[in-house]
């Protein structure tokens, strides 16, 4: 009977000990060598960025483990030249779930939002950090863990801390290069001139309304009577369309779990 005992607690401890593993509740892919924003983006002429490839998104995907949420970014060339933590890329992640909301994404991404965020979750290096609809900074357990080797970026962020039903949010991830100013905070993404500088990327107009964004994860056009509707747009047209005239900024699409 003891040694019975002692069976029953010893797999009862070890079913304890198996972690849980993670349900991939979506993925999309992105091609490889299209981190150049409009089509014509360059990186920074500093030997830290080296051949490029810090701001290519091969792949974002939704998780759900342990009543939380997990956002991985995968990318081509995640390096970490001071031994600071990656402070090269920057990724981030807004999330519709509500009416209303910030039209804009903020940090510097001269960008706007097909489906305004209640939150925006911005990381890089071992920093995060999450802005609500009225872009002040808010607490709702949010963490991050990046693997150099493996190239991602994986945000945590409990379900409980976001308001509504997961099924129905939307989501919008874009990739750049990070700015942190000399601070070690944050700081912002890259700012992309006409001519790459030393610490900046080439290939815009020099606009103050040009996009700061390398990559973005486009969708399929929605089905309509179980047939495509619109024709996709390329990921060039989308983050060339804007406009110093009328002060448009580009407009980035919105990614659905179903």
């Amino acid at each position: 009977m003891r040694m019975l005992r002692g069976a029953v607690v010893l797999l009862a401890v070890l079913v304890v000990a198996i972690p849980a593993t993670a349900e991939e509740l979506a993925r999309w892919d992105d091609p490889t060598g299209d981190d150049t924003g409009d089509g014509d983006y360059t990186y920074p002429l500093n030997e830290v960025f080296g051949d490029g490839g810090e701001a290519d998104l091969l792949s974002f995907s939704i998780e759900k483990e342990n009543g939380s949420l997990i956002f991985e970014f995968k990318i081509r060339n995640l390096v970490d030249p001071w031994n600071v933590g990656n402070r090269l890329t920057m990724v981030v992640v807004a999330i519709d779930t509500d009416e209303g909301g910030d039209l804009e994404l903020r940090r510097n991404a001269n960008a706007r939002l097909a489906e305004p965020s209640e939150y925006q979750i911005f990381a890089a290096g071992e920093i995060v950090e999450v802005i609500d609809a009225a872009a002040e900074r808010v607490d709702i357990g949010a963490s991050v863990e990046t693997d150099l080797a493996a190239g991602t970026i994986r945000i945590c962020v409990p379900i409980n801390g976001i308001d509504g039903a997961a099924a129905d949010w939307r989501f919008t991830p874009a990739v750049g290069l990070q700015d942190d100013y000399g601070a070690g905070g944050l700081g912002d993404f890259r700012e992309v001139k006409k001519v790459a500088e030393e610490w900046r990327g080439g290939g815009g107009d020099d606009l103050a309304i040009d996009c700061n964004l390398y990559d973005i994860i486009v969708p399929e056009p929605r089905k309509i009577l179980g047939i495509f509707g619109a024709r996709k747009r390329s990921q060039e047209e989308i983050l060339s369309d804007c406009s110093l005239e009328t002060g448009q900024l580009v407009t980035l699409p919105a990614l659905a779990l179903e």
